[in-house]
């Protein structure tokens, strides 16, 4: 029963979502900062989430969970990469959607996080 409880508030948190990407392969690199290196990788069962009505960007990777406030939203002149600028306890990230939405850069100055993701499940 708490194991039926706990996937119906997951999955309706998850519905309140305007973008769902899962993550296929992820890549940190810390500083030190190498130009072809991660530092961890690995292709475990992550998410990322991006609220634009609560302004809230949230990475699921792995067991860690990393939660943003978006400060700021851009998007190139065709409309098709997504820039923002994310603040949290650790300091100001910024991220990056590519423009075929496959790929999501989160740069911060102690880490670079390279996310491979599948396209958005959810798109608004």
């Amino acid at each position: 029963m708490k194991k039926l409880l706990a996937m119906l508030l997951f999955t309706s948190g998850m519905l309140a979502q305007d973008k769902i990407y899962n993550v296929q392969h992820y890549c940190i690199d810390n500083k030190p900062f190498t130009a072809v290196g991660c530092d961890l990788s690995g292709t475990e069962y992550s998410f990322v989430f991006i609220d634009s009505g609560k302004k809230e960007v949230v990475l699921f990777l792995s067991d860690t969970k990393l939660t943003y406030e978006i400060v700021k939203s851009e998007s190139n002149d065709s409309g098709r990469i997504q820039d923002y600028t994310l603040r949290n306890q650790e300091g100001i990230t910024e991220m990056t959607v590519s423009a075929d939405k496959t790929k999501i850069d989160f740069i911060h100055p102690q880490r670079q996080i390279t996310l491979k993701v599948g396209k958005s499940t959810k798109l608004q």
